[in-house]
């Protein structure tokens, strides 16, 4: 298991199921596969590998935040 403040460290997105990806343990052929994301388990998160990229909602910055703040 990898620690939380690797994982909200990371710039890789955090789902709550594995669906088609697969874990390390799993990855057999021509090394094609790399991290792609984090699944969040009960008791920590796991590594999840991919052959294509997840694409990663827009989140809000600190300025989108404090905005109204300024001034």
């Amino acid at each position: 298991m990898n620690n939380e403040l690797a994982v909200t460290g990371s710039e890789l997105p955090i789902l709550q199921t594995k669906g088609t990806y697969k874990y390390l343990k799993e990855i057999t052929g021509n090394g094609a596969y790399y991290q792609v994301a984090w699944q969040k388990l009960t008791d920590g998160y796991v590594a999840l590998y991919g052959t294509a990229p997840i694409q990663i909602r827009a989140v809000p910055t600190l300025n989108d935040i404090f905005e109204d703040e300024e001034g």
